[in-house]
């Protein structure tokens, strides 16, 4: 049955949220700042309101019921844009901020960014949640519509219709092999030829198995393929797997460097033209001219430059 607005106390609507993401009273009425009393008087008004018991407690914790975990969702979605709406006016000021940020990253794109990111938003927000989700803008564009996700950044190979895009670097590939690999014996001037490349077994990090990428199609414009004897769905696990084998892993040349230095592993140009990707800043455009939002956007894009222009 529908509730009425007049008949419902839009505060309680904050409370639910809190307790939602809590599963406590007591954690809760921390957040809020107010007494674990009025978080309980609150709950209970809104269990009158919706018919419902919303959250019941098992143990320690507390478990929405199904009313509540439908309803969690369109509430964060309504607050968020109030939010939005708020900060799109008057004074804002970094360090008062309290919200939670939500940036949904890939793996590779968090091993770059990531802790710059973190570091620069905090000396200057102190008091914010930031909260780093795994996600690609392929695969979770939706979570920035649904308003889940406050930013997402990840590899893009092509615009996602309704989300605002900004460029924050331009990665190229690389080979990387063991420091004990026979092509490394060859010295330092040693190179990596098209025909090691169909010779020596690859690794591939994907995380749904085999898939043709851009290093596949630059040997499939010369004629030759490669054999792909192992993959990996992570970034961290893969340089491991070249200790004491022939594999050759192609990454990011950025990731490929940090991974490199002191990891008993050899870089090589890759002898082929293989195109590179461009890691992007995607938001919804909804929050384009939220303050909060802006701020946020402009730092990570001043961490991409500083990456850039030290890489």
């Amino acid at each position: 049955m529908p509730v009425p607005l007049g008949d419902l106390d839009l505060n309680l609507l904050k409370v639910f949220d809190v307790l939602m993401d809590e599963r406590s009273v007591s954690r809760a009425a921390r957040r809020l700042g107010i007494t674990q009393s009025s978080t309980s008087n609150a709950l209970e008004r809104l269990r009158r309101a919706l018919d419902d018991r919303v959250l019941e407690r098992s143990g320690n914790t507390m478990v929405p019921t199904r009313t509540a975990i439908e309803l969690w969702p369109h509430v964060q979605l309504a607050l968020a844009q109030i939010v939005t709406g708020l900060n799109s006016v008057g004074e804002f000021d970094p360090a008062a901020l309290r919200q939670t940020v939500c940036i949904g990253m890939d793996e590779y794109s968090l091993a770059i960014l990531g802790p710059a990111i973190e570091a620069r938003l905090r000396a200057a927000a102190p008091r914010i949640r930031l909260v780093f989700l795994p996600a690609t803008p392929q695969e979770d564009e939706q979570a920035l519509f649904g308003g889940s996700l406050d930013l997402l950044i990840g590899p893009a190979w092509r615009p996602i219709a309704g989300l605002e895009r900004s460029v924050l670097l331009h990665e190229t590939f690389v080979a990387v092999v063991d420091a004990n690999h026979p092509l490394v014996g060859e010295g330092e001037t040693a190179t990596l030829t098209i025909e090691d490349c169909v010779h020596y077994p690859h690794i591939l990090v994907s995380r749904r198995g085999y898939v043709m990428g851009n290093v596949d199609a630059g040997m499939s414009d010369l004629g030759m393929r490669r054999t792909v004897a192992t993959t990996t769905p992570y970034y961290a696990s893969a340089p491991r797997f070249l200790r004491g084998t022939e594999l050759i892993l192609n990454m990011g040349r950025r990731l490929a460097r940090e991974f490199g230095e002191g990891a008993g592993l050899r870089t090589f140009e890759i002898p082929m033209k293989v195109p590179g990707f461009d890691i992007c800043l995607f938001w919804h455009p909804r929050n384009t001219r939220a303050k909060p939002h802006q701020w946020l956007r402009r730092e990570i894009k001043a961490v991409a430059a500083d990456v850039e222009a030290t890489t």
